[in-house]
Order: C-alpha cells, then structure tokens, then sequence
C-alpha cells in the first residue's frame, strides 16, 4: 500500500492578498494573474507523470470561501462529479481524470480578522499604538470581533 499524502493548496492571488490586507469573511475573487498562476501550478503539479496525480486522489477538502473553490475549479483535476457549489453537472464528453469526494468544509475555512479584517499589519499596529495597546501577534492577541 502507498503511503499517504497530503496536499495543501492555498488560494491564487486577490486584489487584497496583492496588497497584504488581512482577509477572512470577505468575499474577493481571484485577480486575473492569481488565475494565470493557479493554471501554470496545475500544469506544473498536477498529471500522470506529476506531484498530484488526479487518479490517486480519494478526497479533496476545500474552504467555504470562493476564492478557495475557484482555486480548485482552475486546477483543472477533471472530477466524475459537478463541483458541490455549481448548480450544474459537468459537460458531457469532458476528460474524468479523478474519482475524488469534494467536500467543502468549515474547518479549513481562513481566520476570522473581525475588526482587523481588510486592514494591513501596518495600519493594524499603528492603531493599537494610538489605542495604547502594545504590538500586535495574532497568535497572542487575536483579533477583536473576529
């Protein structure tokens, strides 16, 4: 029996990653160069002869947040079955290269910035330096409201 492995993917590029705003709940789409990386990545690591071999795959987790699931979608692994948050089933004719159980997921979901959300470390330090609050670690201190 192979041993199992586990492959972690994060999110293409959006417009506040771009910029090193915090994001949570928000709702941003890939940009157009996030997806032109996640296409290469998926050229580069994914296939018979790659990394991540879709035939091999039994389960795929994946955020509840968009850009997560568009992440997925232009990976391009060729699933049996429609993706769970598109209403539609795959095209007919279309190459399965997978057999994989897509599962959205909760648990892998991005933090909860709540107050700190859409702000960058800097104006997050700089307003607790005016609050009188000392240096911020997310680890430490979290994030109000989030």
């Amino acid at each position: 029996m192979a041993t199992p492995r586990v492959f972690i993917i994060r999110h293409g590029e959006t417009e506040w990653s771009l910029n090193g705003r915090h994001t949570g709940i928000t709702e941003l789409p890939l940009t157009s160069n996030g997806e032109k990386r996640i296409r290469a990545t998926g050229q580069a690591l994914v296939g018979d002869d790659r990394l991540i071999v879709p035939s091999k795959l039994t389960h795929i987790y994946v955020s509840p947040r968009k850009r997560a699931q568009q992440t997925l979608e232009l990976l391009d692994l060729g699933y049996r079955d429609g993706l769970p948050w598109l209403d539609q089933q795959p095209p007919e004719g279309r190459i399965i290269r997978t057999n994989a159980r897509i599962q959205i997921v909760d648990d892998i979901r991005e933090w909860d910035y709540g107050d700190y959300e859409g702000l960058t470390s800097a104006t997050i330090r700089e307003q607790r330096r005016k609050n009188g609050e000392g240096p911020w670690d997310i680890w430490r201190d979290g994030c109000p409201g989030g």
